[in-house]
């Protein structure tokens, strides 16, 4: 039996009369005499469906519970039957939680195909990219089937800097002969970036070209934002940059040093991973959850899975690599597809973000609220990266079975997000985080009249301008 909830007097104290009446409870089942059943029972009434609940019970929120999955699943039953095989044996090999080489795979597609393929849906245009995630102990092996899976997209921009060197050689040996020579200067188009400033990519960017960051920890990368920036408000420059390139919004950067450029259309990946015990220092900032960054991240959470001993891991063979590299090859050369919707589809898929819509709407909490609201375009993406990873990777059509996939893969980093990834973030975003300055520049302004800056700056010791730009922020 479980023990009766005590009540507490204000100094924190049990209740006396809480305790003498619990201990009656305790006494008086052993007195009853259960009553005897009666000799004809009548009929059960028929219940209806569903009862109101009591007004006194707390209002059922719209999270989604544990008990809602019996245990979550990244499905790849649409993929074709050599990406299942690829990423079953990738699994097996390096003894990893298999939804770890599943985002990797969709990852290394939607970089390959790049922004020759693209889902036209009124009114938006999306593209194979998006933000992923692995958490898990160093023990899961993360940096296994991150290095395995993207193999081909390093193979790839190996041979694309081979060709730029020689096309580089060329150039520069025309312009030694013929100072007038005013042919194209080379571009060498990187598909992968590691460890980078901005700058650097949104000059590759500027290029046209779909670029993905790999961080083997998600961690340096984020902590770096400002990194590489004179300003006071590099952190936020570089985070405003990121939220538009997910969203592919341009934006233009301007320096008095440099001319200046627009980033029309941008798309870009980012792929990484991260220990949990980390996951909310880095991921749980006023900054990154007040802004939608942290929204935009799909996170694959495994459970623990069943320990597979060296001995009876599968080989990653010759023809098991050569079977991949084709598949990823086929879509780096693959001609400009336009993807639609099929009616069935849309329905599917109108009926999926409809829910969403007003789930959002009556979800108490905000963050969760975005994160819901921010799915409806991450399945769209989804849809089109495993749509590249099927057997009708080169038809200009999403079928209802391919779009019902796509949502099942959102059910589940929905659920990830919610019940395993937003505790984590909420508890560490006000515990594990010291307070900086801009943080309590940020929450004084929500809560006060800010009359004076200067005062402001002079009781935190900061510059009045570093005040301005904060405030600014908001």
């Amino acid at each position: 039996m479980d023990d009766p909830i005590m009540s507490f007097d204000g100094n924190g104290q049990p209740d006396v009369l809480s305790l003498i009446n619990s201990e009656a409870e305790k006494v008086e089942p052993a007195n009853k005499v259960s009553p005897s059943p009666p000799a004809v029972q009548a009929p059960a009434p028929e219940l209806p469906e569903s009862l109101p609940a009591p007004p006194d019970q707390p209002k059922e929120t719209s999270h989604l519970k544990a008990s809602t999955f019996a245990e979550p699943v990244l499905p790849i039953d649409w993929l074709s039957e050599p990406v299942q095989e690829y990423i079953r044996t990738v699994s097996e090999s390096y003894g990893c939680p298999q939804e770890y080489v599943v985002v990797n795979s969709l990852f290394t597609a939607g970089l390959a195909a790049g922004k020759k393929a693209q889902l036209v849906t009124n009114p938006y245009t999306n593209y194979p990219c998006d933000f992923f995630c692995m958490v898990g102990k160093p023990s899961r092996n993360k940096t296994g089937p991150l290095k395995e899976v993207t193999r081909p997209l390093r193979e790839q921009d190996k041979a694309n800097f081979a060709k730029y060197q020689e096309e580089k050689a060329a150039y520069d040996q025309c312009k030694h002969e013929d100072k007038s020579y005013s042919g194209e200067q080379p571009v060498f188009h990187q598909r992968i970036v590691g460890d980078s400033s901005p700058e650097s990519r949104n000059a590759l960017l500027a290029q046209g070209d779909m670029i993905g960051v790999v961080a083997d920890e998600l961690k340096s990368f984020i902590d770096s934002l400002g990194r590489y920036s004179k300003g006071g408000n590099g952190s936020g420059a570089e985070l405003s940059q990121l939220l538009s390139i997910w969203s592919n919004v341009g934006f233009a950067i301007n320096r008095k040093s440099e001319e200046t450029k627009l980033i029309d259309d941008p798309a870009m990946c980012i792929n990484g991973g991260i220990q949990p015990e980390l996951l909310g220092k880095t991921f749980g900032t006023d900054a990154l959850m007040d802004s939608g960054f942290t929204q935009r991240f799909l996170f694959a959470y495994p459970d623990k899975g069943t320990f597979i001993r060296r001995c009876d891991r599968k080989f990653m063979t010759p023809e098991m690599r050569e079977s991949w590299t084709g598949i990823i090859g086929r879509l780096f050369n693959m001609q400009p597809l336009t993807l639609q919707l099929s009616h069935e589809a849309g329905r599917r898929y109108a009926d999926y973000a409809d829910a969403n819509d007003m789930r959002a709407d009556a979800e108490e909490d905000c963050y969760i609220g975005g994160m819901i609201q921010k799915m409806n375009i991450h399945t769209l993406r989804l849809a089109i990266m495993a749509h590249l990873l099927s057997n009708h990777w080169n038809e200009p059509v999403i079928t209802a079975e391919g779009m019902e996939h796509a949502i099942r893969m959102a059910d589940y980093f929905t659920h990830i997000h919610i019940e395993r990834i937003y505790p984590l973030l909420r508890g560490s975003a006000t515990t594990q985080r010291l307070m900086t300055n801009g943080d309590l520049l940020r929450a004084v302004n929500r809560q006060f009249t800010i009359k004076s800056q200067n005062a402001l700056a002079e009781a935190l010791g900061v510059s009045q301008q570093y005040v301005n730009k904060i405030l600014k922020e908001q």
